[in-house]
């Protein structure tokens, strides 16, 4: 990967939606070399998926909660059964295996605390090898970004 290839990737960070005819302008390039460029990049998996990032308070998911967790049973057998059921739920919009005092964290959206609740009680809760949960409510979003600085 080269300077121009990294600064494809800066530009379709900030917005996915920038035509190659747009980049070549900015690059001092012809549209094929950078049409060329992003195809590869695709191939390569440097670039994963293009996507829409929504706006959580207009559809009405601005609760985030990040659930540290800490599981029974680290066999891997039972551990891969755990990521699977964690990855299963829908409101988990992301989740690591971590270091430190637990061993994962989940970061998950709902419209309001009770939604929360109801989450933990009836979904979680069904998950046998869990053995604590440790949960922080967000109270303000600071900073939120997707971008990848090279």
């Amino acid at each position: 990967m080269d300077a121009i290839d990294k600064k494809i990737l800066e530009i379709l960070q900030e917005n996915s939606m920038t035509t190659a005819k747009e980049l070549a302008s900015e690059l001092a390039l012809t549209t094929t070399p950078i049409y060329e460029r992003i195809k590869k990049l695709e191939k390569g998996g440097y670039i994963k998926q293009y996507v829409a990032l929504l706006n959580a308070d207009l559809i009405g998911k601005n609760i985030i909660v990040f659930m540290n967790m800490t599981i029974k049973d680290h066999h891997k057998e039972k551990r891969d059964e755990f990521v699977a059921q964690m990855e299963s739920l829908d409101s988990v919009v992301e989740f690591y295996h971590t270091s430190g005092s637990f061993d994962f964290l989940a970061k998950v959206r709902f419209s309001n605390i009770n939604e929360y609740r109801n989450f933990l009680v009836n979904e979680v809760a069904s998950i046998h090898n869990i053995s604590d949960i440790d949960s922080q409510i967000v109270l303000e979003e600071i900073k939120y970004t997707t971008r990848i600085i090279f």
